[in-house]
């Protein structure tokens, strides 16, 4: 797992933490505008989703989860 190779982010607040997962998301939304099979794999995810679109879950319902996790723990 990459946060293995990154053991400081272990550290991170929960919130923190789903700031992260957000800011790479759109990294790699900017990559995927520059890198043509990264972009290819993106939109075949978002057929997928457009096909099934419960297949799918809102990102404030995943992060509500998380968060309702990390309060139970």
């Amino acid at each position: 797992m990459v946060i293995e190779q990154h053991p400081s982010l272990h550290s991170l607040s929960v919130e923190d933490k789903l700031q992260l997962s957000e800011e790479l998301c759109l990294d790699a939304l900017l990559d995927a505008q520059r890198n043509p099979a990264l972009r290819e794999q993106v939109q075949q995810r978002l057929q997928e989703y457009r096909d099934d679109p419960d297949s799918g879950i809102l990102w404030d319902d995943l992060k509500g989860k998380i968060l309702s996790r990390q309060k139970v723990a």
